[in-house]
């Protein structure tokens, strides 16, 4: 795991760093600077509140998971978790190394390898069934701006996995240990999909809330419906949490809202406060545990 997360970590650095630079070339101007002075700072607290809420969902819906089957920690616990799992899904390809993240901070706590993985499984499902609600709402609002994150996606995937497929493959041995649910357990269920659903919701508002501390009017149905195709996009890119996917894919994605001396600072803006933020907090935590862990 220690090496996969390294390997993650290395690629999305270079990631980064050649999207964040094609975009402050492409997009930054003085009026840019401007805009940054300019922006509406309660929308921005607004967007800190969102990403509290965003971890809160996170946390609850392991913490039902957890408790179904006898795993018990605290729920300040299980924001420390919530971080570090985004750290993990956002240094690995197809966000896999949240799941894994989520299985070394259970057995943290010295539970059963199946327990554990009943779990993460559970979590895992509860989130994909969002996506496949939402498939309909994709396909509807199919458009230029849908086929242009596709086509992204389509390059990153044939550039990058090569150079992925090792650490994708130890990922997999995880789904050995799979346990399903019983039919006890299917209510635990429900209310993970019930809190699934509210974060990737959450998600999709970090946007519309920054798009208003740029003194934008926002059509909400809109602008959420323009997203859909970059989520799918982010959740199931090669690239490390859909670095360099997220990052031009939001200039796709958000151009007809902002002026061209505001998109390149939107976006950058929004991914810094949706993902890397936490994962930033998250790469921190980690270190502390896997720290504490070695000293014992």
């Amino acid at each position: 795991m220690r090496r996969t997360f390294l390997y993650g970590t290395l690629i999305l650095s270079l990631l980064l760093f050649a999207s964040f630079s094609y975009i402050v070339f492409k997009t930054f101007s003085k009026e840019t600077f401007q805009a940054i002075l300019s922006l509406k700072r309660k929308y921005l607290f607004l967007g800190l509140f969102l990403l509290f809420l965003y971890h809160t969902f996170d946390n609850v819906r392991l913490f039902i998971l957890s408790r179904a089957v006898g795993i018990r920690y605290s729920f300040l616990y299980g924001y420390v978790m919530s971080l570090v799992n985004t750290f993990g899904a956002t240094v690995t390809p197809a966000h896999l190394g949240g799941e894994l993240a989520s299985v070394y901070m259970l057995l943290r706590k010295r539970e059963g390898i199946q327990r554990v993985m009943s779990v993460v499984t559970m979590k895992a499902v509860s989130g994909g069934v969002f996506f496949l609600v939402a498939l309909p709402f994709l396909l509807t609002n199919y458009g230029s701006t849908t086929l242009k994150v596709l086509i992204l996606l389509t390059l990153s995937s044939v550039l990058i996995y090569p150079l992925l497929r090792r650490s994708g493959s130890s990922l997999r041995r995880y789904w050995t240990y799979v346990k399903v649910f019983t039919y006890r357990r299917r209510r635990y269920l429900v209310f993970s999909l019930l809190a699934s659903f509210s974060l990737y919701l959450t998600f999709l508002l970090f946007a519309p809330v920054l798009l208003l501390s740029f003194g934008k009017e926002v059509e909400l149905g809109r602008v959420l419906g323009d997203q859909i195709a970059l989520l799918y996009a982010l959740f199931v890119s090669p690239t490390p949490g859909g670095s360099g996917v997220g990052e031009i894919g939001g200039l796709f994605v958000f151009e007809s809202y902002l002026r061209p001396h505001e998109l390149g600072l939107f976006v950058l803006i929004w991914r810094f406060l949706s993902q890397y933020l936490s994962a930033l907090a998250g790469g921190l935590l980690f270190l502390l545990c896997l720290a504490k862990d070695l000293r014992r």
